[in-house]
């Protein structure tokens, strides 16, 4: 698989904006490498930092619901 070249916009607060930029670093890296996960730290910040806005509500529930549904 290619390496993810996304990115975090601009207009989201910075703190959820570097959560966003390490959580695809940390992806690249165990595509990169084979791994097949992310280290658990790495979603709990991006979760715990999206949970601070709650006009990101609806997207922090739905990236939830894909973890629970995929057991990760």
């Amino acid at each position: 698989m290619p390496k993810m070249n996304k990115k975090a916009q601009d207009f989201l607060p910075e703190d959820l904006q570097v959560a966003i930029n390490t959580f695809i670093e940390q992806f690249n890296i165990m595509e990169e490498y084979n791994l097949e996960s992310i280290p658990s730290e790495y979603t709990i910040n991006l979760i715990e930092t999206m949970s601070k806005y709650p006009e990101y509500n609806n997207a922090t529930m739905g990236l939830m619901e894909v973890l629970q549904r995929d057991d990760l």
